[in-house]
């Protein structure tokens, strides 16, 4: 397994449809105010790019 790569910003990943799907419901959620869509969101995230993509985004991360 490769190194975990920690960033404090999310870039999804190019080509993954999952990354974008995520980071769209993200955005969404943010730009309606729907703090706990945006939480959810951005757990999904975090466990999508550590299990899927061996990164791992610090807290904080944006």
């Amino acid at each position: 397994m490769a190194e975990a790569v920690t960033t404090r910003r999310f870039t999804p990943e190019a080509g993954c449809p999952r990354c974008t799907t995520l980071d769209m419901a993200r955005r969404h959620a943010k730009d309606t105010h729907d703090h706990s869509a945006e939480t959810d969101a951005r757990v999904l995230i975090r466990h999508h790019m550590r299990t899927e993509h061996g990164r791992e985004l610090e807290v904080g991360w944006t």
